[in-house]
């Protein structure tokens, strides 16, 4: 329980909470299927002759996959989508230079 001077905001908490905002789970094993079942689907679509809009709605839905990851979790999880490796970080000679023992 709290202490009164506490709840009055006179001695605020050592160590403020941290917001994180909102945690959105996502699982890029299931969102690889729904993607190649969107894009399977508009093939399918395309080769048994359906109406034109049918496969560009699921083209466009297919489409909106990476967007709508690009924007919840920028290049990582987009990159994550696609099985894409980490680019490797660039080590600069000054940074060799200033680790090596004297």
């Amino acid at each position: 329980m709290r202490a009164q001077d506490d709840l009055d905001h006179t001695h605020p908490a050592a160590v403020p909470q941290a917001d994180h905002g909102i945690v959105i789970p996502i699982s890029m094993s299931r969102t690889r299927i729904k993607l190649l079942a969107f894009l399977l689907l508009a093939v399918l679509s395309y080769i048994s002759d359906s109406p034109e809009w049918l496969t560009a709605v699921l083209l466009l839905t297919g489409a909106a996959i990476p967007v709508a990851l690009f924007v919840l979790g920028g290049a990582e999880f987009v990159r994550a989508l696609f099985l894409l490796p980490v680019p490797a970080t660039t080590i600069r000679k000054d940074d060799l230079m200033s680790t090596t023992p004297s």
